[in-house]
């Protein structure tokens, strides 16, 4: 009996400890994120990198820019430079697929990447090609951007190689408003 309860016990934590955050779960949280409205017009990064085990291997600041063209297709223009002086450039298209979803693309990123609102949030999952040694690999990322009071955005990505995390990215992002 006590062997039984113990397992129960276990199974219990094992199967609630496995609860993976959803996109739903954001539903009802404002401010709303309206991607065509907060990524119209310039932001400030401040974000840091962190390996596998946790650890700040990296720090950076970035500058991005958003627009929107007639047909609702956006561009959002990064521009980071990283606490070792690299500086990178990635360009995102954002070409809506519904009311709250996109389709989006850049240089560095393996197909689509797929981005979706909901609430105070938006969800990105893709594959980034990043350099590694004198090749590269690719990574597969989920980006969870939370819109939070006064246009400020917290942003934590997991990165993962086979389906163990690899790194993340803790970034927020400030509305740079006129």
């Amino acid at each position: 009996m006590k062997k039984l309860l113990a397992l129960l016990i276990f199974l219990t934590f094992f199967f609630t400890g496995c609860t993976k955050m959803q996109l739903e779960d954001f539903k009802d949280k404002t401010p709303e994120f309206i991607p065509q409205e907060y990524f119209n017009g310039k932001m400030t990064a401040y974000g840091l990198v962190k390996d596998r085990s946790g650890q700040i291997i990296r720090t950076f600041k970035g500058v991005l820019i958003g627009s929107w063209d007639e047909k609702g297709i956006g561009t959002l223009d990064e521009k980071f430079v990283y606490d070792d002086g690299e500086e990178l450039t990635r360009v995102w298209t954002l070409k809506p697929t519904g009311e709250k979803s996109f389709d989006a693309t850049a240089h560095d990123i393996v197909g689509t990447a797929k981005m979706k609102s909901l609430g105070n949030t938006v969800m990105i999952d893709y594959v980034m090609r990043v350099p590694y040694n004198d090749s590269t690999i690719d990574i597969s990322v989920r980006d969870w951007l939370h819109l939070q009071e006064d246009g400020v955005i917290i942003n934590h990505s997991k990165m993962k190689k086979f389906g163990f995390t690899v790194g993340e990215l803790v970034i927020t992002i400030i509305k740079d408003f006129p």
